[in-house]
């Protein structure tokens, strides 16, 4: 979870692989949920999760705080969207990951998209996954699968439990030891907390 106290822990962020931030000031200034929002969703969806900001400007590099007036009438169009299969595959939050946080006076959302499961990808925009409607998140920007990375994510749909089905006749012989200490090595960084990290092997 993103901890956003002040303008200082602003200055800390960067729009990024997981971070994103979008001014959701509408037409008329009260609030509006940015059309360009859902690109956003779905690449974060998609890839590893990722958080994004409404009511924030970013100018050459630095975050500034405009707000979002509205607060009510722009979480109520995200969850009709969200709950709108014309709109978008699947909805993926729920209230808890959708809340305000107060800078310099001024109500900032922070909406928490996690990663959806392989039974939930592609997670894509309109009825249709083709055609440059389903994302995923590269560097700092939103880009368009193309149909065959989709059509991959749709038949590892059909297949989800290939990973975690049990192989027989097989042992710790059969494991690459190099691959091995290297996704541990990976999991530690991400997760220090476990105790079977310290564990040898």
């Amino acid at each position: 979870m993103i901890d956003i106290q002040s303008i200082a822990d602003l200055e800390l962020l960067r729009e990024s692989v997981d971070l994103e931030c979008k001014l959701a000031a509408g037409r008329d200034g009260k609030g509006a949920l940015p059309e360009d929002f859902w690109p956003t969703y779905s690449s974060f969806a998609n890839t590893e999760g990722g958080i994004v900001l409404l009511g924030m400007r970013e100018k050459q590099e630095h975050f500034i705080v405009e707000g979002v007036v509205n607060v009510a009438k722009v979480r109520k169009e995200l969850f009709d969207a969200l709950n709108n299969r014309q709109k978008v595959s699947v909805n993926l939050l729920t209230d808890a990951q959708v809340r305000e946080i107060q800078l310099e006076g001024r109500t900032v959302m922070v909406v928490e998209i996690p990663r959806a499961t392989r039974k939930q990808r592609p997670v894509h925009l309109t009825t249709n996954p083709f055609a440059g409607h389903t994302y995923r998140r590269l560097n700092d920007g939103d880009r368009p699968l193309p149909d065959d990375e989709v059509k991959r994510m749709l038949a590892e749909q059909v297949e989800d439990s290939r990973d975690d089905r049990i192989l027989r006749g097989y042992d710790m012989e059969d494991i690459d030891f190099g691959t091995f200490r290297a996704y541990r090595q990976i999991f530690a960084n991400r997760e220090p907390g476990p105790p079977w990290n310290a564990a040898e092997g």
